[in-house]
């Protein structure tokens, strides 16, 4: 994804960059690695960090974007970077009125505009209230295998405990204080600030609840009405429904749904919960990576829900399929382009040739076995999933 925003600044993106994503993942260390690179090309840049205020003014914002429009009018190529611009009160209507201000101007070359944040709720919310058809999005998804593998050599037995966040790192050996980290910085975070305060929710304990549970259950087709029962507050399922909805928002859980060819027989099936970084699984359910080794029955869902997420990071449509006993662990669709997914740890009823046969009756051509008998789990996860699919 840095890569992607060097590429677009670089020749000179005319919307603003709005770069999204869960907390914690590199998202502002990523942009000043692309304001380095472009300066080392004789690009200018005007780098402003809100978070050096209690709470900035209008005046703030105008005052870089002012400062950008003359440094770009020398005839220098100019970044503009805002980073935690959400702490502006009104932050997109001052936006989009400095923007289209510019755009109507004649007043020569304009800078190139990133900005960033750490509440990807707060930042969506501004971009679905104000900035319609005035911004590009780059989404900066959780870690996966290949990115801590280039980084910091990891290996695939660690990823599946404990991968999805870059500062793991920095608490090594003590596995115990990551966790710590994990559920006070991160999990404490988004459930506390970024859903409470920008949503409606009317039973917090209920969403709290709902995370946990998600987390206790990972990759497992669950029930609406079973999920409500085993909750300790009280709720319906339409509840149910909409606080998944936030928790996927908040790049925690995305619930995916049965494939069907019939839109609407998607949407009625009971969600199969897949929870978006293994370090949260790991921190919820305060496992470390000695104790899964041990509990091969968990260890095989933290697989399956690391193949499910690595999925849903690549961008693709994500579904499951099941017909009594028989079942595809996921389904992933990009255009007219289908692929079925099995995952295993040990061999099990599905090999290549019986998962082909299951999923052509589903009209499904195109099936991987990840596992054993199959592509092996690391393979899979170091490649991008649409190669597999366009393969």
């Amino acid at each position: 994804m840095t890569r992607e925003l060097l590429k677009r600044l670089g020749e000179g993106a005319a919307l603003p960059q709005i770069v999204i994503g869960p907390r914690q993942i590199g998202k502002t260390t990523a942009i000043g690695q692309t304001v380095g690179s472009l300066s080392g090309k004789g690009f200018a840049a005007v780098l402003a960090d809100a978070d050096a205020m209690a709470a900035p003014p209008e005046k703030w914002v105008v005052e870089h974007w002012r400062k950008a429009h003359a440094l770009a009018g020398t005839g220098k190529p100019t970044i503009l970077a805002f980073d935690e611009l959400q702490k502006v009160p009104g932050w997109s209507e001052i936006v989009k009125r400095e923007f289209d201000v510019s755009q109507r101007s004649n007043a020569g070359p304009r800078p190139r505009i990133v900005i960033s944040g750490s509440s990807a709720l707060l930042v969506s919310k501004g971009m679905r209230e104000s900035m319609a058809g005035r911004f590009e999005l780059i989404r900066f998804p959780h870690w996966g295998l290949a990115e801590e593998r280039a980084a910091f050599a990891v290996d695939i037995e660690t990823h599946v405990a404990l991968g999805g966040y870059p500062r793991r790192r920095e608490f090594l050996p003590d596995t115990g204080r990551f966790l710590d980290y994990v559920r006070d910085s991160i999990i404490e975070s988004v459930l506390s600030k970024d859903l409470l305060l920008l949503n409606p929710v009317d039973k917090p304990v209920l969403l709290r609840r709902l995370f946990e549970f998600a987390c206790h259950h990972p990759a497992e087709v669950v029930s609406l009405q079973k999920m409500l029962g085993q909750l300790t507050d009280k709720g319906n399922v339409t509840t149910i429904a909409h606080y998944l909805d936030l928790l996927a928002a908040a790049f925690l859980v995305t619930p995916i749904q049965k494939y069907s060819p019939e839109i609407l027989r998607i949407r009625s099936s009971s969600p199969k919960l897949i929870v978006m970084a293994q370090a949260l699984l790991a921190a919820v359910q305060d496992k470390k990576p000695d104790a899964l080794a041990r509990d091969r029955e968990q260890y095989g869902r933290w697989v399956e829900n690391a193949v499910g997420a690595h999925l849903l990071r690549s961008g693709l449509e994500v579904f499951y399929w099941r017909d009594r006993d028989r079942e595809i662990d996921f389904v992933a669709r990009k255009g007219r382009a289908v692929m079925a997914v099995e995952v295993s740890v040990s061999p099990k009823k599905h090999t290549p040739d019986s998962l082909k046969r299951l999923a052509r009756k589903i009209g499904i051509a195109r099936s991987v076995v990840v596992g054993p008998q199959g592509v092996a789990l690391e393979s899979f996860l170091l490649r991008d999933p649409v190669e597999w699919l366009e393969a």
